[in-house]
């Protein structure tokens, strides 16, 4: 029986302005703005793709304010922390457990900025929530969810339709995510969009201060989005240390709250056994001299602290012209003993391409470049990867992991 008879898109409207105009969530004023929204009859639910939003009809008209309420704003943190393009790699592996991982941590903060449910409430059907809500993940990051998640799904017994347990670990979203229309964007439209997205998160927090309302926000680390405040060499050693630390390991279980909004996507659970990492230094001819190596320093300091089994160094240009391994005894020397090879062009897209063909399946990729990249093709990725970005603030990867470094 629908709940509601008056004009869908009307009530949405005034439903969505009563949100940006509340003090709980008018910091998410200006990313409510930014990209379409549409009424629709194709699709069961809600969805995004990261900039864009669209709502079934039919859904919203079940729902009362609360939860019409309740599902935009949780579309609209979707889109403020890029969960499209940061957890790519999550759903390569199991998009279920990628889409609960997710939708837990964004619900979990949703419970904390409005716990009693004045102006928000989780969408209910015969008495039983729509979404995902797990407080034992209360204050875990996307990624450790994930893990945890992927961790219980090999413990239980498999469900008989080809996914193991994911079926019951990862029911319970009220929301779809347009993965393919997040990918179909370019590098520079992404990369616009991330700036977009930046600024909308500013107008917004200027308006809440501005009116004097609280910090929500914060739940979501978008001050950290908006103004990073650890250093290029930090998120790198982050990244690092999360791709080869143990999943046993009870320190990785507790969350790091300073930088929740970059995890880092990790392609599959961390073993005891054999770990691998590929750095694909850019040998193009603009990245010679003092910036590549300061960057490669950076990383073989880090390697020397991690137990990494084997390190594979790949120069590459237009196309990957070296290819050198190294094991945890070896690589500390590697900054004296490697031969770069290369001075092209600088197409990124030859290293994921050239790690399939040779069957090279590390937990992580760190690329070091400049961003100059020829004809914006930055590949298509199956590995988590964190490009080190060197002397050029204008450019963000569309995916994986980008830092700015700064020489």
């Amino acid at each position: 029986m629908k709940l509601q008879q008056q004009d869908p898109a009307r009530r949405f409207r005034k439903v969505k302005l009563a949100l940006m105009r509340h003090h709980k969530f008018m910091f998410l004023s200006g990313v409510m703005m930014l990209g379409t929204t549409e009424l629709v009859d194709d699709i069961p639910t809600a969805c995004t793709n990261g900039r864009d939003e669209k709502y079934s009809l039919a859904f919203i008209e079940e729902l009362d304010d609360y939860g019409l309420g309740y599902v935009i704003v949780h579309e609209n943190v979707h889109k403020a922390c890029r969960h499209l393009v940061v957890y790519v790699a999550l759903c390569k592996i199991n998009p279920m457990l990628a889409n609960t991982a997710m939708d837990t941590w964004i619900n979990n903060g949703l419970n904390k900025i409005d716990p009693k449910g004045d102006i928000i409430r989780m969408p209910m059907k015969d008495g039983k929530p729509l979404g995902v809500y797990k407080p034992e993940y209360d204050g875990w990051s996307v990624i450790e969810i994930f893990r945890d998640l992927m961790k219980k799904a090999e413990e239980q017994p498999d469900s008989g339709d080809g996914q193991g347990s994911s079926t019951t670990l990862g029911d319970g979203g009220f929301d779809e995510h347009d993965w393919d229309g997040a990918q179909e964007m370019g590098a520079e439209e992404s990369s616009d969009l991330e700036q977009d997205i930046k600024t909308a998160i500013s107008q917004g927090k200027a308006l809440a201060k501005q009116a004097g309302a609280g910090a929500g926000g914060s739940v979501f680390g978008f001050d950290e989005i908006i103004t990073p405040r650890i250093k290029w060499d930090t998120l790198l050693a982050n990244f690092m240390r999360q791709s080869f630390t143990n999943r046993d390991e009870s320190s990785f279980r507790k969350p790091n709250r300073r930088f929740l909004h970059q995890d880092i996507v990790m392609a599959t659970l961390i073993s005891q056994g054999m770990n691998e990492l590929v750095v694909a230094p850019d040998a193009s001819g603009s990245m010679h001299g003092e910036p590549t190596k300061v960057a490669l320093g950076a990383v073989k300091e880090l390697a020397e602290q991690l137990n990494i089994n084997k390190v594979h160094v790949l120069y590459w240009d237009g196309q990957v012209g070296a290819h050198e391994e190294y094991d945890n005894t070896t690589f500390k020397d590697f900054v004296i003993t490697t031969k770069v090879v290369g001075g092209g062009g600088t197409t990124p897209a030859c290293i994921p391409k050239y790690l399939k063909e040779n069957n090279i399946d590390p937990q992580a990729v760190v690329v070091l470049t400049d961003g100059y990249i020829y004809g914006s093709d930055w590949g298509q990725w199956e590995h988590p990867v964190i490009w080190c970005i060197v002397d050029n603030n204008d450019v963000t990867a569309p995916v994986g992991v980008t830092v700015k470094v700064e020489v």
